[in-house]
């Protein structure tokens, strides 16, 4: 802070100081039971799909079961966060928390595979839609000085069906049948709504001498007048959804098709430019940066992750119980390291934290490389993907907190919107990278092919690496009338 600036105003005495504070606490728990329902609906789906596609006959049609459900989320995204922007974020997560209920109970009663993987459809776009506003949610209704607190409880909150979810779910399957796992989860979504009626059903606003009313206005942020629909954007992320789905489907297809995988990835990367700031795909300095860097450490992430199991069981020669500990591990490290943000986010400086936290994911991803190439012992694995998953920790709930302290006012939407979308793209752009790296590199050795994947994941990392450069803390848009770029 340099002299001629004036010292940012002290919160008010009676202002919250934890997210499970009494005038929060109830929103506190909705948000963190809906962050627990994704990642045990993800992760309980790769439990029990195989009996799943043998019992609805659809084996064919196993992976669609996955990539339908992230093209459709994908192609909401943009529309749930305009209308938040416009209408407050009540409404896009009713739409969606309404969506995701018809899903699970089309899901559970499914006659075919058809009729399943349509209420997959469904649960994709409801999850779209709740995502983008359970961040506006987070930004508007908690204090500035809790949001990191918040982003970080969402990665416990993540990490807690990782460590049960596979289990219950398979357990689930034996006792009752694997229609019931959608019915557990249709239970946690209920209580998730009884939760968050603060937030479905908001009251009128209290008068601004009244502190008791923590959560505020939620219909809208700040700012002068309504954003326009952008409808080019919304429109974009549709056909997005459509590339993002056929180029996973096309990625391990051999000879010529690759090719079309190939020429795919980069139509995504074009797709991509309208529902983000612009300057974002240039990493530009201010709100752009941290989005991109998100994006990039994602898809380091992601790119590498479904192949360090499979080269410590193939390679290594570990139980697939043995290999998948390191998945544990890393997924621990996220929830502590992102703790450790939220708790004590003002003695950590942001830019020596954003690039420890990189260079960390890079140094993970670059052991991979050495294991797979020169014969290191597995354990060697096992410690750097515990690096990459304490580095994922470390910046995400920051650049959380930075992207959406410098949203424009009334575009908090916007920029929720495209923080999941860089995610997913990020994360469905590298597997599909990886995938057709290789299938062509494996072709050859497969030795190779998982040093070329874990070589993809290190360039991303250190990509990544680079931006935090340009990464800044800059002051809230909503106080300082600044405007970001147009979303359309």
């Amino acid at each position: 802070m340099t002299a001629t600036q004036p010292a940012p105003a002290a919160p008010p005495t009676d202002a919250p100081t934890s997210i499970f504070d009494p005038t929060l606490r109830s929103v506190t728990i909705g948000l963190l039971a809906l962050v627990f329902l994704g990642a045990f609906e993800a992760l309980a789906l790769t439990t029990v799909m195989p009996a799943i596609a043998a019992d609805l006959d659809g084996t064919a049609w196993y992976a669609m079961a996955f990539t339908v459900t992230m093209g459709s989320g994908i192609a909401t995204l943009a529309f749930a966060g305009a209308l938040a922007d416009r209408r407050g974020p009540a409404l896009p997560l009713g739409l969606g928390v309404a969506l995701q209920a018809a899903g699970l109970v089309g899901a559970a009663l499914a006659p075919t595979m058809t009729a399943f993987l349509l209420a997959r459809v469904l649960q994709g776009v409801g999850a779209g839609l709740a995502v983008v506003a359970l961040y506006v949610v987070a930004n508007r209704a908690f204090p500035a000085a809790l949001h990191t607190k918040i982003f970080a409880a969402f990665a416990t909150a993540w990490l807690l069906p990782s460590m049960v979810g596979p289990l219950a779910a398979g357990t689930i399957e034996q006792l009752w049948g694997w229609r019931w796992v959608f019915g557990a989860a249709l239970v946690v979504l209920a209580l998730a709504t009884v939760a968050l009626r603060p937030v479905l059903l908001p009251r009128t606003v209290a008068a601004p001498s009244d502190p008791s009313d923590a959560l505020g206005d939620l219909s809208s942020a700040p700012g002068t007048g309504v954003p326009p629909w952008p409808r080019r954007a919304i429109a974009v992320s549709v056909l997005l959804a459509v590339l993002v789905i056929a180029v996973n489907a096309v990625a391990e297809t051999p000879g010529a098709w690759r090719l079309l995988g190939v020429l795919g990835l980069i139509a995504v990367l074009v797709a991509l430019r309208p529902l983000v700031p612009v300057g974002t795909l240039r990493a530009r300095a201010g709100l752009p940066a941290p989005i991109a860097m998100r994006g990039l450490a994602f898809a380091a992430f992601a790119g590498a992750e479904i192949y360090v199991p499979r080269l410590l069981v193939e390679e290594r020669h570990l139980t697939p119980t043995q290999a998948g500990l390191a998945l544990s591990l890393a997924g621990v490290a996220w929830c502590l390291a992102s703790g450790a943000q939220g708790r004590w986010e003002q003695r950590l400086p942001l830019r020596p934290t954003l690039t420890t936290g990189a260079a960390l994911i890079a140094t993970g991803t670059a052991s991979a490389v050495g294991v797979a190439t020169l014969d290191l012992p597995w354990w060697v694995l096992m410690a750097g993907w515990t690096l990459v998953g304490t580095g994922m920790g470390t910046i995400y709930p920051r650049l959380t907190t930075v992207a959406l302290g410098q949203a424009p006012a009334g575009q908090d939407g916007f920029v929720s919107s495209a923080l999941q979308t860089v995610d997913n793209v990020g994360a469905a752009a590298a597997l599909a990278a990886s995938a057709i790296v290789f299938a062509t590199v494996g072709a050859v050795s497969v030795t190779a092919g998982y040093a070329a994947c874990f070589l993809l994941s290190t360039a991303a990392a250190t990509l990544a690496l680079l931006v935090t450069t340009r990464v800044r803390p800059g002051p809230n848009p909503h106080e300082t009338g600044s405007h970001a770029s147009d979303p359309d």
